[in-house]
């Protein structure tokens, strides 16, 4: 009697390697670029728009008070 491979190459459950990107890291970079829009969207206009006169670190504190 002779033995039985039955772990045969290519068989079994696991993905064959090189596969590229998976779907996690699809999903992933997904995210990340929306995140950077809503970021940009919200709080652009507040970074990259500057109307004002320029005023002193004591004006901005008695502005926020």
């Amino acid at each position: 009697m002779g033995q039985t491979n039955i772990n045969t190459p290519g068989g079994g459950a696991t993905p064959p390697p090189g596969d590229g990107f998976g779907a996690g890291m699809i999903v992933g970079i997904v995210l990340l670029i929306l995140i950077v829009l809503v970021l940009v969207f919200y709080a652009g206009p507040q970074i990259f728009i500057n109307n004002s006169a320029p005023r002193s670190l004591l004006d901005a504190a008695l502005a926020l008070a």
